[in-house]
């Protein structure tokens, strides 16, 4: 399996994954860890995982559902503990690309077989920077407080990956740039000021929205 990393900010690692099966079985632990309504901070297997997705679903789909992942680096804390033992020859390489990285940063992860992948990569690194910028955090929390993204909340929840702590990052990631795949309305004024933060704050990190996922996939 062959894995890319790649460092955006000082504080955003990607990782370039070949294909979706690669990527869901190698992140769905450590993303679960993090986010899932059933398992957020919960050691579990993948088999009890399995059963919990399929009772929601009626299949396990979850190779097939998700394309883009996102990670702070204290989940991965338990991992390297030995919490999750035994723990799969992908989490172990995941795990062995991040060892001697120190302090706060944030690991996002996407495939190369999505057909939009400039509009993932801008979700990812959307989550990237919320976590790790704490002006466009708090920027973002601003503009999200004056309108009503109950309708969001909802149609997130029924996705069933989503736990109520991560809720207004996922609202904002997927304002940003999901807005063709949600069904409840987005408040154009909402999305306008999550993007105008959004793009300020790539300049401010000197990068480029429609450049910089193209000039990675090329090394």
């Amino acid at each position: 399996m062959k894995i890319k990393k790649l460092q955006i900010t000082g504080k955003i690692f990607l990782l370039v994954f070949e294909n979706q099966f690669d990527i869901t079985s190698t992140f769905l632990r450590f993303q679960e860890f993090y986010e899932s309504p059933k398992f957020r901070g919960k050691v579990f297997t993948l088999e009890e995982f399995k059963k919990w997705y399929t009772s929601l679903k009626g299949t396990f789909s979850y190779y097939t559902d998700w394309n883009g992942f996102n990670i702070p680096a204290h989940i991965l804390q338990p991992f390297y503990n030995g919490d999750f033992n035994p723990l799969s020859e992908k989490e172990k390489k995941l795990l062995e690309l991040f060892k001697k990285e120190k302090g706060k940063f944030y690991i996002i992860g996407v495939h190369r077989n999505i057909k939009d992948i400039s509009k993932l990569l801008n979700h990812e690194v959307a989550h990237g920077l919320f976590y790790t910028d704490e002006k466009y955090h708090k920027k973002v929390l601003e503009i999200i407080s004056k309108f009503d993204v109950e309708d969001i909340k909802n149609e997130l929840r029924s996705k069933g990956g989503y736990s109520e702590e991560v809720l207004v990052d996922e609202v904002h990631a997927y304002v940003l740039d999901s807005v063709q795949s949600l069904k409840a309305k987005i408040p154009v004024k909402m999305h306008k000021q999550l993007q105008n933060n959004f793009q300020k704050t790539l300049q401010k990190l000197d990068l480029d929205s429609k450049d910089f996922f193209s000039s990675f996939m090329s090394l």
